[in-house]
């Protein structure tokens, strides 16, 4: 069975159809993010608004869903950004990719806006809109229940919304099957002002496979050997088990990117810490051998909390950005952010920068209803994430983004602030890692650790031997930091349309073992150059979508902070400089103009 079809949803007349998708399209973008960026070109043209009718939301598999591949649960989500105002993208894992890879379909394209509240059930055989008015209200986690209770499927896969999406939050996010999330960029959002509350899904198709055999020889190999990998880290652990090494070497988020060090707040809200206080326990999506992901079940205040644990980010952002050294307060904190369904990253960077705008007298307490926002109050923390989601008191200031926030504040705000084109950044510091100056900058959603994951990279955590990348650079120099982003965004936009976890390559699996699946189970011979050209297009496309938007140069740009140095710690005194000749250096490089637009021949060269 080939999943080369697509289902269009339109929720103004209630039309479901399936289409046909074009074998040229799958070989030249795969599927996943890269197939909807495609898709999102060709049919939202840039005067749309991110609230409007006629902007879509395209959920995508690729050629990995429905196949027991290492961390092959993913699936992309694609639209333009309430935040951004252009190409969005993010991802999620549980379950749901698998199930919809199952159903016979590569991408469900939502266009259109419902009368009423709605949620869309796919079969195997059938798919149909939903009455959702009774969901509406409810948080993201209560409206899984509520569908599989509907369908007495507690097995249904369910991807939906929170409050924050219902209001529009331009931070909303959307939950998979209550524990893994697509987070950035605001895409919650847009299903809300479509009315839509959540789509289920359940897939039961076999899958086809050019070699069966040679497939589950080599995919066993693999899980084994990355259940080796993980099994002393990040599977008791997850991604808890990263604060602690990354505030040594100055990459942790500290006091809304104002400090450097903070070992004893990390040590707190880190694993194994993290691990012991919150009862945290494996919660693999499916078929991972890692399972960053973790169950917790933990007291605070009286309540019992029992649900998705926190992340790296969620701490990073709620934590030590915050400096709440509590990390049942932060784990709270995350667990709203959850059922709220906004992502942590931007909301623990949207209390920070209150709390930094109110020590420099920016905002009073009076602004703040009679409160202070003191470092470190977890009390605040709690109270801020639920305004936030709620667009309620000072935290609807922030419903638009951090920029326009600032803006409303004043000038002297607009200097805190820490965003590019409007999102925030995620808890690594382009000040440890230099070619993070040059992603964040570039990335086509704005600042992203994740489509273009050039630390791991430039810190050796993932070497890439296939592309020339065999050696760890020197950390404190702008030297090869240009082509370390651009290869590393190239391979970000290749996992995304796959679509395949990154850690299950930071824990060893491969470029050339990627290939090989993908060939095993389609029939392919793709080379991993092959595949790295595939992401090389897509990044362009996306790109192509920026410039299309009035993305140029001039938005290509870091915030202050990042060119103030540490005056102590590992990064003492260093800033990521030159970035502009670096930037110019990334330019070339991807074959684009001297503002960022790529040339004619470079389109030319990969057929947009």
């Amino acid at each position: 069975m080939e999943n080369n079809f697509l289902l269009r949803v339109n929720l103004t007349t209630g039309s479901v159809e399936k289409e046909s998708i074009p074998k040229e399209l799958i070989k030249n973008f795969l599927g996943g993010s890269g197939l909807a960026s495609k898709y999102l070109y060709d049919e939202v043209p840039p005067a749309v608004e991110p609230y409007s009718p006629e902007n879509k939301v395209i959920f995508a598999v690729g050629p990995f869903q429905g196949y027991p591949v290492p961390g092959g649960a993913k699936w992309s989500v694609v639209s333009k950004s309430p935040l951004t105002k252009t190409f969005a993208v993010t991802t999620a894992g549980a379950e749901w990719g698998v199930h919809f890879g199952k159903t016979g379909y590569q991408l469900l394209i939502i266009e259109g806006k419902a009368e009423k509240p709605v949620y869309l059930y796919i079969g195997d055989e059938k798919a149909s809109l939903e009455d959702g008015s009774n969901l509406w209200g409810k948080d993201a986690l209560k409206t899984a229940d509520k569908i599989r209770d509907n369908h007495s499927d507690k097995n249904l896969s369910v991807a939906s919304i929170g409050p924050a999406g219902e209001k529009g939050v331009g931070i909303a996010c959307i939950v998979a099957d209550k524990h893994s999330f697509a987070g950035r960029c605001g895409i919650g959002a847009v299903l809300g002002s479509k009315n839509l509350k959540a789509i289920a899904v359940k897939g039961n198709r076999e899958m086809e496979y050019h070699d069966e055999e040679g497939f589950k020889k080599l995919n066993k190999e693999l899980f084994l050997m990355l259940s080796d990998s993980a099994k002393e880290g990040y599977r008791p652990h997850g991604t808890a088990l990263d604060l602690m090494g990354c505030e040594q070497v100055g990459d942790l988020p500290i006091k809304y990117w104002t400090e450097a060090e903070w070992p004893e707040g990390a040590e707190k809200i880190g694993a194994p810490n993290f691990t012991k206080e919150v009862n945290a326990k494996p919660w693999p999506c499916k078929f991972c051998p890692v399972g960053c992901h973790h169950h917790v079940d933990f007291e605070y205040e009286g309540e019992r909390i029992i649900g998705a644990g926190a992340e790296y980010e969620s701490l990073g952002m709620l934590g030590s950005n915050c400096l709440v050294d509590d990390v049942k307060a932060v784990s709270k904190a995350n667990e709203l952010c959850n059922r709220l369904g906004i992502d942590t990253i931007s909301a623990g960077s949207f209390v920070g920068f209150t709390m930094e705008a109110f020590e420099k007298g920016l905002i009073s307490e009076t602004d703040l209803g009679g409160r202070a926002a003191n470092w470190g109050d977890g009390k605040f923390l709690l109270e801020m994430v639920m305004e936030i989601g709620n667009k309620e008191g000072f935290g609807a200031r922030f419903s638009r983004g951090i920029k326009p926030a600032a803006e409303e504040i004043g000038k002297e705000a607009l200097d805190l602030i820490v965003e590019v084109k409007n999102l925030d950044f995620p808890a690594h510091d382009p000040r440890s890692y230099f070619s993070l100056a040059i992603n964040y900058a570039t990335g086509t959603r704005g600042a992203c650790h994740l489509r273009g994951y050039s630390h791991v990279g430039e810190g050796g955590a993932m070497l890439l031997p296939e592309m020339g990348h065999d050696q760890v650079p020197e950390r404190f120099s702008m030297e090869k930091k240009a082509w370390i982003a651009k290869t590393y965004q190239d391979l970000a936009a290749l996992h995304d349309s796959l679509v395949i976890c990154i850690f299950i390559p930071i824990h060893g699996m491969n470029l050339t073992e990627v290939a090989k699946i993908l060939n095993l189970i389609k029939g392919t011979d793709y080379s991993p150059k092959d595949l790295m050209e595939i992401g090389e297009r897509i990044v362009n496309l996306q790109r192509q979508i920026n410039i299309k938007d009035g993305i140029s140069k001039k938005d290509d740009v870091l915030p202050k902070k990042m060119f103030q140095p540490s005056r102590s710690g590992f990064r003492k005194n260093q800033v990521p400089e030159p970035f502009n000749e670096t930037l110019e250096e990334y330019y070339k490089l991807r074959g684009w103009d001297s503002e960022g637009v790529p040339l004619p021949e470079t389109l030319a060269k990969w057929g947009l």
